[in-house]
């Protein structure tokens, strides 16, 4: 049933692609690009916060140019502005990308670089009593959105564990996709008796409601860059330009994590309205691991745990989906 539900969804979004093919202007000078709320997509906040004070640093490599950025709150959605031809590029989860890639047949979705690794992590309620796979029995368990990337991880360990979750509650456990910013209060409300989600909400999570880690992938593939097939034919000079500003923007933010944590703090602010403690981003700091390198690996191993949990079904090779020039 889940597997027919994302599907839907991407059959669904790749319905504008024939409204919208012809109203694509090929000459624009403007570029979208997609990232989201969360210390994980840092390349993302810290490139959108300096468009916005004026020091843009992909307009540098891109005279000319202007850099739209669109906010979105977990990987469907994503996917939809690519299908949608809303957004060109877009800072991701694997698993979302993964899914589009397979449901449009490899033709609609390319892996320019890597981001993030790490910075997810699976809490529990600190009265839960949650010890390990098998007392997850008769729980909720949320994730940000159906088919994001905590949300297959999440399936994939509890199906490992003999598990059988829905959506409804009518198998051993219940997954329920609940936004980032509701989890908190559920969780104190005691709505939930754990959640599966990335920094800063795992450090809010831990702070606020006393949350315990009880699974942690250091180096998990948390956030990837990807761009829409027919941009990425139509303009590749402009992706060059775009891989060596997001590969130096990383390089940059390594050497100078206090600066661009001011920026992720200031940025967080602004897209949430409300107050972003820099305590929580400096924690979440901590659990990333900013790369550039595309994990081949750790994308195939993504593709074998959602498969073996029913979420997808057969996929291209993955070779394919490495941004190539021709």
């Amino acid at each position: 049933m889940l597997r027919k539900l994302l599907s839907c969804l991407f059959l669904v979004c790749s319905l504008p692609i024939m409204v919208s093919c012809n109203q694509e202007d090929p000459d624009s000078t403007v570029i979208r690009i997609g990232g989201f709320p969360n210390v994980t997509h840092v390349q993302a906040l810290v490139a959108r916060n300096m468009s916005r004070h004026g020091e843009g640093w992909f307009e540098r490599y891109l005279p000319g140019y202007t850099i739209e950025w669109y906010t979105y709150n977990a990987g469907p959605t994503a996917m939809e502005a690519i299908f949608g031809r809303t957004t060109d590029l877009t800072y991701v989860g694997p698993s979302p990308a993964l899914n589009a890639y397979a449901v449009s047949a490899g033709r609609e979705v390319r892996l320019l670089a890597g981001a993030v690794n790490g910075g997810a992590a699976l809490l529990v309620a600190p009265d839960s009593g949650i010890r390990s796979a098998a007392d997850f029995k008769g729980r909720s368990i949320a994730t940000p959105q159906l088919g994001n990337t905590q949300d297959v991880s999440c399936r994939a360990w509890l199906t490992r564990n003999g598990l059988k979750c829905t959506l409804e509650g009518a198998g051993d456990c219940r997954v329920a996709p609940t936004p980032n910013s509701m989890q908190l209060q559920l969780m104190k409300q005691g709505d939930i008796d754990a959640c599966w989600t990335v920094e800063p909400w795992v450090s809010r999570l831990e702070s606020m409601a006393n949350a315990r880690i009880l699974i942690q992938e250091p180096d998990v593939v948390t956030t990837v860059l990807a761009g829409r097939v027919a941009w990425l034919k139509r303009h590749p000079e402009q992706v060059s330009a775009i891989i060596r500003a997001h590969l130096d923007l990383t390089r940059w933010i390594i050497e100078n994590p206090e600066a661009a944590q001011a920026r992720v703090v200031d940025e967080l602010t602004q897209l949430t309205q409300a107050p972003m403690d820099p305590q929580l981003v400096r924690s979440a700091w901590k659990r990333l691991k900013l790369t550039g390198e595309i994990d081949l690996p750790g994308l195939t191993q993504f593709v074998k745990d959602a498969q073996a949990a029913g979420l997808l079904d057969r996929t291209p090779p993955l070779d394919g989906m490495i941004y190539r020039q021709d």
